[in-house]
Parts: C-alpha cells; structure tokens; sequence
C-alpha cells in the first residue's frame, strides 16, 4: 500500500535534509511523524522516524550531558581544601605564593591569572590545599568552591573595603556557596600575619590532629587528620586494612599525666595525641 504522503510531509523532509544541526533535525522528523498519513502502508516509514528521532534525542541528550560539566576538577589532597577568591589584582597569587609551595606568576595586568592555581600549605605538620579562583568569576572555576571546605576572601586596602565585601558576598551568593566556611582577610601581609591567618585557617576547620609512631620510634609525619570525637578505632582502619582483627591495645602518649595509659579501641582521641598501637 502506497504511503500517499501530502506535501506538508514533503516540506518537512526538505526541511529535515537541510537541517545543519540535530535539534533542527529532531523538529523536522517530528512534523514529518505528524504528517505522515497513518495507515499500514505508512507502519514502516513511521517506525523508521521514530527510531531515528529517538537516537537524535539521546544524542543531544548525552552533549548536553557531558557540556554541563565543569572544565575544571581538582583532586582533593591534604587535610582539607580552601579557595581563596578576591576581585583582580587583590594579591591572590601573591598570597598563595606565600603560603605555599606554588610558584604562581605575578603581574601588574588585571586578570593575570585565568587558570586556577595550587599550592600546598602547611600548618604545623597539616597539609591543607589552597586553591586560587580567577577573578573571572565564571561557572567552570567557582564549582571548585562547592567541593571546598573553607573560603578565603581576600580584600584590597586600596579600594572600597564595604563595596568588595558586598560584591564578593553577592558572587557566593550567586552560586549558591553562601553557606561555606568563610574568612575576609586584607591584602597587608606581613609575616606574622601569614602565621595568624594559617593558624585561624586551621581552627576554622574544627579538625584535631593525631600522630601515629611505632614502639621506640619517633612519630610520623604527616599527622592523621580527623573529626572531634574519633577513636582509636578509626585511627586503625586508616593504618592499615588488618589492623583492626589484630589489634591488642595501644599506647596514647601527650602532655598529660595519664601519657603512655593503655587503651581500647572506643578510646576518645584529643587534639595532637600520639597513638602508639600494638597488635599481634
């Protein structure tokens, strides 16, 4: 049986053969599914449209997919990772530079840095990872502050100190990052300034660190990172995978009187404890 198609159909095939991209592709099949007369001489072709208008939606489906992501994804190493963000030539670079090991280029141009930037910082044994934001301020690089535990706004004393507060605050805003941990710090850097900021940095985060040290050995370095209210028990499982079915008891060594007790596993672990664990 002859499919006898109209000429609104055929004005929707040219429309198809001459579509240059896949969304103007899916509107043409779909006016010609809608023209072509349904009868059993049209089952086949309509089958065909159909399958080919459901493989170009899962095409651009899939492209759209994969361009919402982020350009930019940075591995969590250290401690903890903090942002440091600020409008152009506030001094991010520089401050990164100063406390960390980056080595990040520093001009007199707005918009030097286009590229975020890494470092490593270290905060009495703690390694804790500094990321700087360019001052684009574009979708790509402010996602990395939606995996950050912390932010550092950094604020130029040369310019309007309640204006850049206000527009920084309305960019977290914007993207929906309001809710981080979050510092304003001024561009005035001093050397005890930087020890000041690392320190407060660290306290912000509410974190205890703990050291691991084998019998008449020194202690490890870098020390385990860990909530408040961790114990013995997860001090283990971070050692090693075994620990756990061949623990006997350990050995909390500090500056108090109770150094060196004998404890369990459910021992509550404070703040720069050294944990020496004996298992079998």
């Amino acid at each position: 049986m002859p499919v006898n198609a109209g000429n609104e159909y055929f004005i929707a095939e040219k429309k198809y053969l001459e579509a240059r991209t896949k969304e103007e592709k899916i509107k043409a099949i779909e006016e010609m599914i809608t023209t072509l007369p349904k009868h059993k001489g049209s089952e086949h072709q309509l089958s065909e449209l159909r399958h080919r208008l459901a493989k170009l939606k899962k095409e651009v489906a899939k492209s759209k997919k994969a361009s919402s992501k982020p350009r930019f994804s940075i591995r969590k190493e250290g401690a903890a990772m903090i942002c440091i963000i600020g409008m152009t030539q506030s001094g991010k670079s520089t401050l990164l530079n100063n406390l960390t090991n980056a080595n990040v280029k520093v001009d007199n141009h707005p918009f030097t840095t286009e590229l975020p930037q890494v470092g490593m910082m270290l905060v009495d044994d703690v390694p804790i990872q500094l990321v700087e934001i360019p001052s684009m301020f574009d979708a790509d690089t402010m996602s990395l502050l939606h995996n950050c535990d912390g932010i550092i706004i950094l604020i130029d004393k040369r310019e309007s100190l309640h204006k850049q507060k206000t527009d920084l605050l309305k960019i977290l805003k914007k993207n929906k990052v309001l809710d981080k941990n979050y510092v304003f710090v001024m561009n005035d850097y001093t050397e005890r300034g930087l020890e000041k900021l690392k320190k407060g940095i660290w306290k912000r985060l509410k974190l205890i660190k703990v050291y691991t040290r084998e019998p008449g050995k020194p202690k490890a370095l870098p020390p385990i990172v860990l909530k408040p209210g961790s114990t013995v028990e997860d001090v283990a499982r971070q050692v090693h995978k075994d620990m756990l079915e061949k623990f006997q008891f350990a050995r909390i060594f500090n500056d108090t009187r109770a150094s060196g007790q004998k404890v369990g596993l459910d021992y509550i672990l404070k703040n720069e404890d050294i944990i020496e664990i004996h298992a079998r």
